[in-house]
């Protein structure tokens, strides 16, 4: 099991949450992040992209999509 869960929730439709990836690192998951959704990365967005320690169960970064 990875340190860090990628979630993607859908805050617009059905509010559902959905494991889209995992990784190693918060380094590693925020390139993840950056690289599936780049321009949609916005300052203020419909969607929420959270990177979660998972032994912790927190959020350590949050990123909007639009």
């Amino acid at each position: 099991m990875k340190a860090f869960g990628i979630y993607h929730w859908d805050t617009f439709d059905d509010h559902t949450t959905i494991q889209i990836g995992s990784a190693d690192s918060v380094e590693e998951a925020i390139e993840f992040v950056q690289k599936e959704y780049g321009p949609r990365i916005r300052p203020n967005g419909a969607d929420r992209v959270d990177i979660v320690d998972v032994e912790k169960g927190v959020v350590v970064k949050r990123f909007t999509i639009g």
